[in-house]
C-alpha cells in the first residue's frame, strides 16, 4: 500500500492525464451512439430517381395473388430499410380467407390501413408499412408483404388488387455518425394474363407485353406484375441506361411464355438504341425495331428489360 502511494505522488500528473482520456473516449463513444441511434426521420429524404448502381427493388407476385415478394437488391452498405406499399382493392371482392399462418418473413409491424375513402368508385385504398432486418449486412433481402392481415391463421385479403406503389426508406450511417437518408418510390401493376387476354402492361401504360399464348396456357401462369427500376444489375461494358427500367415477373417456379414487347421513351432515342433484356445472369441484346419513340423486339419470357445506349 505504501509504494502505491509513493507511486501515485511521483507520477500525480500522469494518472490524472490518464483518468481525462478515458473520461473523454467514454464522452465521445457515447455521443457516437445516440447520434447513430437517432430516428430516420430526423434526417431529411433525398429522392432516389435512378442510379445505374445503387439499390433497386424487384417485385413478384405470390401464386394465389394475395401478396407480393419483395426482393432488394444492392443493400449491404445501408443501415435501416423500411417500406411502404399503398394499393386500391375493390369493396365486393375483399373476403375472409383462413388457414395461413405467417411465416418468419412477415414483418411484425406490418399492418393495413383503414379506410381511406369509399365514394362511389366501389374500391378503397389500402396499405402496408414494414421495416426489413439489415442486421447481417446482406446485398440482397427478400421479404412477403401481404395484402391484408392475419390473426389467430385466419387471413383477410384484400381483393382486386391491381395498382399500387412501393416507396422505401433506405438510411446510411457513416462512420462519423451522420446519417445520408434516401427514399425510392417504384409503381407497380398486378394483372392475371388470361384475364388481361396476355397484353401485361407498366402502370404509366409505357412498357407493354404481348405474349403469344393460348389461354389455357395464359392462365396457368397465374398472375404478373411490372414495376419499373430505381437501378439496374451490372450494365454491358460501355453502354448506359435511356429513359425508365422495367421488371416483368411472374410466381417464383412459374415460367412466362415468349412475346413481343414495346417500350416507349419520352422522346425519338439516339442512333444505337437497342433494347435489352436481363434474365438473373447477363443481358441479351434483343432485335429492336424503331417507329419514333417506341422500340419492339421479341422476348423470351420475364425479366428486366431497358433501353440501352452507346456510353458518352
Amino acid at each position: 500500500m505504501e509504494k502505491i502511494k509513493i507511486w501515485f505522488a511521483a507520477h500525480k500528473v500522469t494518472a490524472i492525464l490518464a483518468v481525462l482520456i478515458i473520461l473523454i473516449l467514454s464522452a465521445a463513444l457515447f455521443t457516437f451512439q445516440k447520434i447513430i441511434s437517432k430516428p430516420a426521420g430526423s434526417v431529411e429524404e433525398v429522392d432516389l430517381i435512378f442510379d445505374a448502381e445503387g439499390p433497386y427493388a424487384q417485385i413478384f407476385p405470390r401464386k394465389d395473388g394475395n401478396a407480393l415478394i419483395l426482393r432488394l437488391t444492392r443493400t449491404s452498405s445501408y443501415d435501416a430499410i423500411s417500406y411502404e406499399l399503398a394499393y386500391t382493392s375493390k369493396v365486393l371482392e375483399t373476403a375472409i380467407q383462413g388457414g395461413r399462418v405467417l411465416d418468419g418473413g412477415e414483418s411484425a409491424d406490418s399492418a393495413s390501413s383503414l379506410q381511406v375513402d369509399l365514394g362511389n368508385s366501389g374500391t378503397i385504398d389500402r396499405g402496408v408499412i414494414g421495416t426489413i432486418n439489415v442486421s447481417e449486412k446482406k446485398g440482397e433481402y427478400e421479404q412477403e408483404i401481404l395484402f391484408g392481415t392475419c390473426s389467430k391463421n385466419i387471413c383477410k385479403y384484400d381483393k382486386g388488387v391491381e395498382n399500387g406503389t412501393l416507396t422505401l426508406h433506405i438510411v446510411r450511417v457513416s462512420f462519423g455518425g451522420k446519417k445520408k437518408a434516401y427514399r425510392m418510390v417504384t409503381q407497380w401493376h398486378l394483372q392475371k394474363p388470361d384475364v388481361a387476354l396476355g397484353q401485361l402492361t407498366s402502370g404509366d401504360g409505357h412498357f407493354i407485353y404481348m405474349l403469344d399464348a393460348d389461354r389455357q396456357t395464359l392462365a396457368n401462369v397465374g398472375f404478373s406484375i411490372v414495376n419499373d427500376l430505381t437501378g439496374v444489375p451490372k450494365l454491358p461494358p460501355g453502354k448506359e441506361v435511356l429513359g425508365k427500367v422495367y421488371s416483368l415477373n411472374v410466381p417464383i417456379a412459374k415460367q412466362l411464355p415468349s412475346g413481343s414487347i414495346s417500350l416507349e421513351l419520352v422522346e425519338n432515342p439516339q442512333e444505337g438504341a437497342k433494347l435489352y433484356s436481363h434474365n438473373g445472369s447477363d443481358w441479351k441484346e434483343l432485335d429492336t425495331k424503331i417507329d419514333g419513340s417506341k422500340l419492339s423486339a421479341k422476348a423470351d419470357g420475364a425479366g428486366i428489360f431497358a433501353v440501352l445506349i452507346p456510353r458518352k
